[in-house]
């Protein structure tokens, strides 16, 4: 039972962790982003395609901004391949997100 609540509270702060990663980038805090999403990478190793999708989603959104194209191309390709495994992991704007980002990066990329 203990070892259930654990992982319960890993879970709950691992979603919070890329919530707060996600609303730092939305409000422009790209540094603060980034430094949630490093502090997040081992543990999305673990988590479903959903999550992971997001978290790729966003750490390449992050290194664009920072001007790492090179690094965002590895993430938001990871991200492009989950969501097309599962259509419709990402939310529809995070697929725009997603787009756009790669047709920046990539203007050939679909």
């Amino acid at each position: 039972m203990r070892a259930l609540v654990l992982l319960l509270a890993l879970l709950l702060t691992a979603c919070g962790g890329l919530a707060a990663a996600k609303s730092d980038y939305k409000a422009g805090r790209v540094p603060e982003a980034k430094e949630r999403l490093l502090a997040l990478e081992a543990d999305s190793r673990g988590w479903g395609d959903g999550k992971r999708c997001e978290y790729a989603l966003y750490r390449g959104l992050v290194h664009i901004e920072l001007g790492d194209r090179a690094t965002a191309a590895k993430w938001l390709h990871e991200a492009k391949k989950l969501e097309d495994a599962s259509p419709g992991t990402l939310s529809e704007d995070d697929q725009t997100r997603l787009k756009v980002a790669l047709e920046s990066i990539e203007p050939s990329a679909n």
